[in-house]
């Protein structure tokens, strides 16, 4: 197997998983990659048997030490590509995303450190993720638990691809806003989003909702 493709899939599970011990069932990698079922579980199948993964038959699958070790350089070195692009050369966030998963593959243990401390050692990406090992990767309360009435601050945007960030952004739900959830439906959540001159309403489709990961107030 080429090892890019074994680090995108051991970063993926990473990324997407509630905690390291719960197994991460094999359909939200489906979504993720946007691969076929038989593909993804052929690929989990053999990272299983290099001892990258442990599978579990309709449960799912979590990352060995080896595989976690691996997961966290790359996101290591993918996140703070993404501080470089964004807070030093001005790339649009949602753009940032897609160049830094080139350069991950490419960057050796020492570029990746001489750019931590270029970058004055950032513990989080533009989009809230944390940059390990400064933190555990992990998710706070999702907006659509959020309830009526409730205040609460963005802290993260996930998962991280390209239509998610462009639309987070163009609603503002960056992290650091804060907002006030107005009304639920089925369809969407009516917020109530913290600005200079008081406050501005929009709608949030319920699917996009579940991208915005917030600290409740």
């Amino acid at each position: 197997m080429l090892q890019e493709r074994v680090e995108e899939y051991l970063g993926a599970i990473y990324r997407l998983r509630g905690s390291a011990a719960t197994p991460l069932p094999l359909s939200e990698l489906t979504e993720y990659f946007g691969f076929s079922p038989v593909s993804i579980h052929e690929m989990i199948q053999k990272l299983d048997e290099r001892g990258w993964v442990s599978y579990q038959a309709y449960r799912g699958v979590t990352l060995t030490a080896d595989g976690e070790e691996v997961a966290q350089a790359l996101l290591r070195r993918h996140r703070l590509w993404e501080r470089f692009l964004t807070d030093i050369l001005g790339i649009p966030w949602d753009e940032a995303h897609e160049i830094a998963g080139r350069l991950e593959h490419a960057s050796t243990e020492v570029v990746t450190e001489r750019l931590a401390v270029f970058l004055g050692e950032p513990d989080a990406c533009p989009h809230g993720g944390p940059i390990p090992p400064a933190a555990p990767d992990g998710l706070d309360a999702c907006l659509t638990s959020v309830p009526v009435g409730a205040l609460a601050k963005v802290v993260r945007i996930a998962p991280e691809t390209p239509e998610v960030l462009h639309r987070a952004k163009a609603l503002g739900l960056l992290p650091g806003a804060e907002l006030r959830v107005v009304a639920k439906t089925d369809a969407a959540l009516e917020l109530a989003l913290a600005a200079e001159d008081g406050e501005v309403r929009l709608a949030v489709p319920e699917a996009e909702s579940r991208a915005v990961w917030v600290e409740v107030v």
